[in-house]
């Protein structure tokens, strides 16, 4: 219906704006660009969504309305390549011979659609709004809001109706035509207000339903509907449906009903993913007829009975059969296998006056990038201030050595001296707490590798069909994180995994499938939430999954009866319940278990110490599944690997949208406004209001602002009958608002509710306005979250602060970037328990981390690290990224960034290629970089701490006395150690022993880099041959 709403231009438009590239072809490439503008795209640092496009040199990307962007490299005017890329990685992986490019809007950004424009939408009364509309669309070609006033560009739109002349028009509920129109038009005069475009529209950019009437008049016509009309009788034809029958899984009613719709000679057709099982209930009851037909490639919402004239028919689906939604199937294959995204890096995002550690002095403060010509080498600097006037100027390509200061909250930390006495004695100082830590977690992970789990089996055939009952498409993640879970359960040692996934991307699948394993091997498993409303939520899902195969699976928390809970405890001791979902009842000491397999934690944190005491005790010989919507920093994910299993689900589920966020002042307009468009959408709202003993008062608030909405109430201090009630009747969308408090942050699934309104949102710490944000936006609709604060309320700059991250990161997945803004705002907290937060505060969470990840080592090798610092090449020639190559500072940081992390030359290899394919061909300044990086990489690997050029001479201070360096030469090219001369070190170099010295004589950076090159292979093959022969063991 809302594309009959909607007004297109016409036919010829379509064909005159398309414009095709060809491979080969010459095109003026600056003449593109102003094209693309023409056409509304808007122009971007990074092309990530459609309607973007950038430029890099000789490299243009473009996301138009297809799926994947295009990535057309030109060489002059002529387009030499033209390849789709991955707008997360930014990688190449296909090749094209052309593109078509087609307009973003349904009109044009030229210079008559601007002039038409302006002169339409001229408002005396809002002049100032008016003028400052015409400057972006000036500056720009853009600005919010520009798709509404489609009619001022162009005055040729039409019903889409008219591109279809030929056609036959089908009618659901022809009579609803009407009203549909006239909802059709409130919301989208609501959507305008909502975007808070503030200029008004004189004409809507949709058709009346006296217009659409009048545009369909002369086509074929066919309608459907509920109720019969008495006008036009003669063309009507009437037959009788009626929705089928819910079994529930009761295998008896099935087969009685089946028989009995073959005895009144029905055909029978059952749309099914279980088919097997199926199969086994018709053949268990002798159900034998070729007028059943098992079909798993018919997606329909439920079930109907259809009386044609000389036909009868029953359609069944799993709805009927076992409660259970058929997977649509047209969307059962995997997404596109793209690399997912790394945690967040700790440079990223790093601005001037950011506080900052350097690995070797310490706490600094950022103060920017700048370009500097020193002995006659341009390079790239970051500038560093610590203590007093010390100032750092680090080459860019080191800033592997910095990282971003986290962890002190809102306090300044105090700056460092220069030189890192004082910073090593801090960092000694924080080792030995930290060395604490680490002992606990390797007395843990060695009692567990001594320890014999239970042996689960292979997946069964039933395994299968229950996995085929998924509704959504696994994402890559996903797979890899069931992949692990069932590797573990199926070895000897019992697992203790955790699975770390942002909001909503599909954790609970994972532990479904684990859960229903161990019952398929015999054993009995638990499931244990932090509150009563997720384990209603947990029991409903698995009940309605594991129903077509009798497993047995019951809830034990404050919603059952003292009565019910017994009669639970019972069956759980004498095995006949597989399955327990619960909350912490399950740990009290009447609680036994004929035999337990596994133990499904959700949200562990937020159990209580004895509780936790009590799930640590259960550790020992049973197997451990975690889940956690927490998301790990990197930093620490690598202090903890090898200690504790880990599976990270990055991936959003497909077709999921990322939640709009507004945060502001408490208004009544735009809290009706937000709740009357999510109604008239037929959705449902979350209004979180955490004051129980006001609710009642405010509900009354509520329902003069909204009185047609039909509003529940629901909070921790309610009767248990009445809140699984009204959780229950809300979740079956008997109410169109729930009002409620924190009760609904962990985990609560509701796809069709997609709007939460926050009340006094500053009360909320970051992490937890971020779950909250997490309950919508559960579906392929667009949610939106509302955050308001009251207007009399002095907001602190914390709650300030976490304002701005939870408008900043409303991207799929944000997760990660607010796990590590929140150590930020308010410092690192309980992340590694309390006692650690003081440590973590002097040294910064990274550090702490690193020197956690020190510690686990050198308590597993049983010996302290000799950590060599890493290897500076100090070599002067242009070396640095251009501005124009990569498009922005903040781009060339990062790929600073992760020049600077590389390990192997290998790597390297890989990122030059992505540079290549990224920015297009490397000017000589970025080749050099690449160079000195490869230098670094091979000096490395032969133990050599540094290469340093003088006026006259390189200086290579490397670990081999004079007596290695004799036996290097004996068995290294001649040609090559020719022009190096040994030089015994002085004793202040530490861990250097010899110093080779090479003469420039005018050579070139290209002559030096082959000479340093083949240097570093000769020493590395010679030492190879060396210490073979010896039988010394080269690693």
């Amino acid at each position: 219906m809302r594309a009959l709403f909607e007004l297109f231009p016409s036919a010829k438009f379509y064909s005159d704006n398309i414009f095709q590239i060809q491979k080969d072809e010459e095109i003026d490439y600056s003449g593109l660009q102003a094209k693309l503008t023409k056409f509304g795209y808007k122009r971007v640092t990074m092309v990530m969504d459609a309607g973007e496009f950038s430029v890099r040199g000789d490299i243009l990307d473009v996301f138009t309305s297809a799926k994947s962007p295009v990535r057309i490299e030109f060489f002059g005017d002529t387009v030499e390549d033209i390849r789709l890329f991955e707008p997360q990685s930014q990688k190449s992986y296909a090749k094209l011979d052309s593109i078509s490019i087609y307009p973003i809007y349904k009109f044009l950004l030229d210079a008559e659609g601007i002039k038409r424009f302006k002169d339409e939408a001229k408002d005396p009364e809002r002049e100032e709004i008016y003028l400052e509309l015409c400057e972006k669309l000036n500056e720009t070609g853009y600005f919010e809001g520009i798709e509404y006033y489609q009619s001022y560009f162009d005055k040729g739109l039409h019903s889409i109706l008219e591109h279809f002349r030929d056609y036959t028009l089908i009618f659901d509920e022809t009579s609803q035509i009407k009203t549909k129109f006239q909802t059709l038009d409130e919301e989208f005069k609501k959507e305008f207000e909502s975007k808070g475009v503030k200029l008004r529209l004189k004409h809507y950019n949709h058709l009346t339903y006296e217009n659409f009437e009048q545009s369909i008049s002369s086509f074929r016509q066919i309608g459907f509907d509920n109720f019969l009309a008495a006008e036009d009788a003669q063309y009507k034809r009437e037959f009788e449906t009626s929705p089928a029958p819910v079994f529930s899984g009761d295998m008896q009613k099935i087969a009685e009903y089946l028989k009995k719709k073959l005895a009144e000679r029905y055909k029978v057709f059952i749309c099914t993913n279980f088919q097997a099982r199926v199969k086994e209930i018709l053949n268990e009851y002798e159900i034998f007829s070729p007028k059943i037909e098992l079909i798993c490639s018919l997606s329909l919402g439920g079930g109907i009975i259809e009386d044609f004239k000389g036909e009868s028919l029953v359609f069944l689906t799993d709805k009927e059969l076992f409660n259970t939604r058929s997977k649509d199937v047209t969307v059962r294959k995997y997404a596109q296998n793209k690399e997912t995204q790394d945690y967040i890096d700790s440079i990223n995002d790093i601005y001037t006056g950011e506080y900052v550690v350097h690995s070797v002095h310490g706490i600094g403060q950022y103060c920017g990038l700048s370009k500097q010509e020193i002995d006659g080498g341009v390079k790239d600097y970051l500038e560093i201030q610590f203590s007093g006037k010390d100032k750092l100027y680090m080459p860019a390509e080191q800033v592997n050595l910095l990282f971003r200061f986290r962890g002190a909250g809102v306090s300044v930390p105090q700056l460092s001296k220069m030189g890192g006495a004082q910073w090593e004695q801090v960092k000694n100082k924080v080792k030995k707490e930290a060395e604490d830590v680490a002992q606990e977690l390797l007395r843990l992970y060695a009692k567990r590798e001594m320890a014999q789990g239970f042996v689960f089996e292979a997946d069964t055939n039933w395994q299968y069909e229950m996995e085929e009952g998924f509704e959504y498409c696994e994402t890559p993640d996903q797979m890899r994180a069931i992949v692990d879970v069932k590797k573990d359960m199926e070895a000897q040692k019992p697992m203790d995994r955790l699975v770390c996934a942002d909001v909503g991307f599909g954790k609970t699948e994972v532990a479904i499938r684990a859960i229903f394993k161990a019952v398929m091997s015999g054993a009995q498993a638990v499931l244990i939430v932090p509150t009563t409303v997720l384990a209603l939520q947990h029991y409903n899902t698995i009940l309605g999954r594991f129903r077509p195969f009798s497993v047995n699976v019951e809830l034990l928390s404050r919603f059952k009866s003292a009565k019910e809970q017994r009669h639970t405890v019972s069956r759980l001791k004498n095995g006949e319940c597989d399955v327990v979902v619960g909350t912490h009842r399950l740990l009290q000491s009447d609680v036994e278990f004929k035999n337990l397999g596994l133990l499904v934690i959700d949200e562990e944190h937020r159990f209580g110490v004895r509780h936790k005491e009590k799930l640590k005790s259960l550790r020992e010989n049973i197997d451990i599944l975690s889940m956690s919507a927490t998301p790990i920093p990197r930093t620490l994910n690598m202090a903890l690997s090898g200690l504790k299993d880990m599976s990270v689900i990055n991936t959003p589920p497909k077709n999921r949208m990322p939640v709009k966020t507004h945060v502001g002042e408490w208004s009544e307009k735009y809290i009706k406004n937000a709740i009357n468009y999510e109604i008239e959408r037929d959705g449902q709202v979350f209004y979180l209001y955490n004051r129980v003993e006001t609710m009642s008062a405010f509900y009354q608030t509520l329902k003069s602002l909204v009185p047609h909405a039909r509003i529940a109430i629901a909070h921790g201090q309610m009767p248990e009958g009445e809140l699984e009630r009204v959780m229950a009747e809300f979740a079956n969308y008997e109410y169109d608002i729930l009002l409620c408090t924190t009760i609904i942050e962990s985990g609560l699934d509701i796809s069709n509710a997609n709007t939460i309104i926050i009340h006094d949102c500053d009360r909320f710490g970051l992490a937890q306005l971020y779950q909250l944000r997490g309950r919508v936006g559960r579906s392929d609709r667009q949610a939106f979250c509302y955050c308001f604060f009251k207007q009399s309320r002095i907001v602190s700059e914390e709650a300030q602060k976490r304002f701005n991250a939870i408008k900043d990161f409303t991207g799929l997945g944000s997760g990660y970037h607010i796990a590590l803004r929140d150590i930020e705002i308010r410092g690192v907290g309980n992340l590694l328990g309390s006692k650690q937060h003081g440590h973590m505060a002097n040294v910064g969470f990274d550090t702490y981390c690193a020197l956690l990840e020190e510690c686990v080592n050198e308590l597993k090798a049983g010996k302290k690290e000799s950590k060599a610092p890493p290897t500076i090449v100090d070599i002067n020639t242009d070396a640095f990224i251009p501005d124009e190559w990569v498009g922005s500072t903040e781009q060339k940081i990062l790929e600073y960034k992760r020049l600077s992390d590389v390990k192997t030359v290998q790597e390297l290899d890989e990122i030059a290629l992505s540079f290549k394919d990224r920015f297009s061909k490397l000017p000589e300044s970025v080749e050099n970089l690449v160079k000195l990086v490869r230098l670094r990489l091979l000096a490395s690997q032969n133990r050599i701490s540094s290469i340093r050029e003088t006026p006259e001479q390189l200086r290579i201070y490397t670990p081999f006395s004079l007596k290695e360096w004799s036996i290097i030469k004996q068995g290294a090219n001649k040609d090559v150690t020719k022009y190096f001369t040994f030089q015994n070190a002085p004793k202040s170099c530490v861990g250097v022993n010899g110093i080779l010295l090479m003469n420039k004589n005018n050579l070139k950076f290209e002559e030096i880099f082959n000479l340093l090159e083949d240097l570093f292979y000769n020493v590395s093959k010679v030492v190879l041959e060396f210490e073979h022969k010896k039988g010394v063991d080269t690693t």
